[in-house]
């Protein structure tokens, strides 16, 4: 079984993310695509929205899609280094093929990641156009061909905190949790 991992903030989740979920499926093959939020990230000191509202957005997003959320992140505690995540998740499936899903922003800047080799060594990297950085691809990797969808979280918190609108920038489940719970505001 092809299985992916897809870890993140989702601070909040959006039409990128949810565009890579579908390019990673059909692109790479996936028989399971596994949605991790962060629980607490290492380069940060916190997210704008807690992290029982960012897996209930994720949770929204995903619904129907056939992709889970999970929340072994959180029940683990602590900071979330991808490298034990992967590790934990090849430990879990050990038969199956393990794909680690990354923006190519991020990508590039592996090296300065909390042992990374451990990352590569338990599962291949599907690498996706973000951010306008191109995608070179090394040993363990695959780039993903895919259309980039332009927006991110943090330009989403913007328009929120500001009374703009980007309702067109997420899943319509997720734009009306964050209006109902007062996020972002």
């Amino acid at each position: 079984m092809k299985i992916g991992l897809f870890g993140g903030a989702f601070d909040p989740f959006h039409n990128g993310h949810l565009a890579i979920c579908r390019a990673a499926v059909s692109t790479a093959g996936l028989d399971r695509l596994i949605v991790i939020p962060t629980y607490k990230a290492p380069h940060k000191d916190g997210f704008s929205a807690g992290y029982d509202d960012r897996c209930r957005m994720v949770e929204l997003a995903l619904a129907g899609t056939g992709a889970e959320v999970s929340r072994y992140e959180g029940e683990r505690g602590g900071i979330s280094y991808s490298a034990v995540t992967v590790e934990d998740f090849r430990r879990r499936f050990p038969e199956d093929e393990l794909y680690f899903l990354i923006g190519s922003d991020s990508y590039r800047d592996i090296e300065s990641w909390y042992q990374p080799e451990r990352i590569t060594a338990a599962a291949t990297l599907l690498v996706f156009p973000r951010g306008g950085v191109e995608i070179a691809v090394r040993p363990h990797a695959q780039a993903v061909d895919m259309e980039p969808v332009r927006v991110s979280s943090t330009e989403i918190r913007t328009l929120l905190k500001y009374g703009g609108d980007p309702e067109k920038y997420m899943p319509k489940a997720v734009y009306k949790y964050i209006k109902e719970n007062n996020l972002y505001e």
